[in-house]
């Protein structure tokens, strides 16, 4: 795995370009992504490339394109802050690849990564109790439930529901050991 940019053959992750921004605010703006996302509606390319450039000025912020390991295709989003040892991921997927592993595989990647490159112990991750697909693929990446990160959030106006999970570096080990 290339530590820049981590890949598992089906899918990879690299770091956004500005040419990338066009293709994430058009993303942005799927209905689902829109319901389980932070992300504005009117989200525009240049929000987005101010927001890739900003990526570069802070070492607590890590962003990533998934792309298809083989075409080069964009596929998602993945993101990672992290302070105190402690990551937070977020992430979607673009709606013609869902439900082909790619959201599971990225936060497998990440977490990997992250467990091996920065000085972290615990990767947490939080979702809108409605996702099922979402929890599904956290699961399936090795997270743990942790009730006692759930919460009523506020995202764009409403309260959200949301249902927390965690996978500690100890665990991440373990897993890899398995495979």
């Amino acid at each position: 795995m290339d530590a820049s940019h981590p890949g598992d053959g089906t899918i990879v992750l690299r770091h956004w370009a500005p040419s990338d921004a066009e293709w994430y605010a058009r993303c942005a703006r799927d209905v689902e992504i829109q319901r389980f996302t932070t992300d504005a509606s009117n989200l525009t390319a240049a929000d987005v490339a101010d927001a890739i450039s900003a990526l570069s000025t802070d070492p607590r912020h890590e962003g990533f394109l998934i792309s298809d390991a083989r075409t080069g295709a964009r596929l998602g989003n993945i993101a990672l802050d992290h302070a105190d040892r402690t990551g937070e991921i977020s992430y979607w997927v673009a709606a013609e690849v869902r439900g082909r592993g790619v959201a599971r595989r990225a936060i497998t990647l990440l977490t990997r990564w992250a467990f091996a490159h920065l000085d972290l112990h615990v990767m947490r991750l939080w979702t809108h109790a409605d996702n099922a697909p979402s929890r599904a693929a956290v699961e399936r990446a090795g997270f743990i439930r942790d009730p006692s990160g759930d919460q009523l959030r506020e995202v764009k106006g409403k309260m959200w529901p949301t249902v927390a999970y965690e996978l500690r570096r100890a665990r991440a080990e373990s897993l890899d050991s398995t495979v």
